[in-house]
């Protein structure tokens, strides 16, 4: 039986620009090929999540401009329920400039809009983790997020918390670092690259800073650190290991994205062991990193003759 998610996060469409080379500082490169795609980390997520069979439900803010309307009609001819995606009036929706280079080299120029991180409760049915299974968020708004976090936890259904930006960059975005660490306290799992642990920390040495995360939080099934090429690791108090695949990468936009939808499924669906569902959830970014474009529409079955095949 699928597992029902609610996800809340960063919601946007994605203007990608490829190019055959990023420009230098100052510097100068052509646009080859622009497309308009649907895009924004938290519905990245959910789109994988869904075509690896959970039933997820996005939520947040956009705005009734023409790119929020194309986000929803994206969304859900993905098979995600969009029934609790709030429009905001004369608001401007999220979107991204993404530059996309040989071997999968991107950089991201972001137009926050005024919606994505302005969510708050009264917005939200007040029931609405009553029938949800996992709550997904990223703390783009926060107060929603927090809001729908404390029911989760109160309902005893777990939490997956990925702080995708640094505390930092999330403060710009209105995002306070004492509601990081409410957020970190209540999840059930807490992801974050090396940057996120090293700004969490002070501590340059990852694995080391995630053993200083776990023990200050005690989050209660661990902490996930996204390594790039050296694949993920997951601390409990013990650690798991498993190496990123060998590719040639086109496109590595939504890779950490496709990790997480491919974590939600392996892990809360199919209740893998932690080291399992890594190397599931590394796989489904892989996968992501042979397609152009930021979403992955790989099923359950393309993931495993991927890593049949390695």
């Amino acid at each position: 039986m699928s597992k029902k998610v609610l996800s809340l996060g960063a919601i946007a469409m994605d203007i990608v620009l490829n190019s055959h080379e990023l420009p230098k500082d100052d510097g100068f490169a052509f646009i080859h090929h622009e497309q308009m795609m649907p895009g924004g980390s938290a519905s990245n997520v959910s789109v994988s999540a869904a075509h690896l069979g959970m039933e997820v439900y996005q939520t947040g803010k956009i705005g009734d401009d023409n790119v929020g309307k194309a986000f929803m009609k994206t969304l859900i001819e993905d098979g995600v329920n969009a029934e609790y995606v709030v429009e905001q009036k004369n608001g401007t929706t999220l979107h991204t400039y993404i530059i996309v280079a040989p071997k999968g080299k991107h950089c991201i120029f972001a137009n926050p809009g005024d919606t994505v991180t302005t969510l708050v409760p009264k917005e939200l049915p007040e029931n609405i983790m009553d029938s949800m299974d996992i709550f997904y968020n990223d703390m783009f708004s926060p107060k929603a997020a927090l809001w729908i976090a404390d029911k989760a936890v109160r309902l005893k259904k777990p939490v997956l918390y990925n702080m995708q930006c640094t505390p930092s960059f999330m403060a710009q975005c209105g995002t306070s670092r004492e509601e990081i660490d409410k957020m970190i306290h209540m999840c059930t799992v807490f992801v974050s690259g090396r940057d996120g642990y090293y700004e969490l920390t002070g501590e340059k040495d990852y694995k080391k800073a995630m053993r200083i995360v776990q023990d200050k939080y005690q989050v209660r099934e661990g902490v996930i650190c996204t390594a790039g090429n050296e694949g993920a690791v997951w601390y409990d108090g013990n650690e798991y290991n498993a190496p990123a695949y060998s590719i040639e990468p086109v496109d590595t936009t939504g890779a950490g994205d496709c990790f997480l939808g491919g974590l939600l499924y392996a892990y809360f669906q199919e209740e893998m062991n932690k080291t399992e569902a890594l190397k599931f959830a590394n796989a489904s970014a892989a996968v992501k990193c042979l397609q152009a474009g930021p979403r992955s529409r790989a099923d359950v079955k393309k993931i495993f003759e991927f890593k049949e095949s390695r």
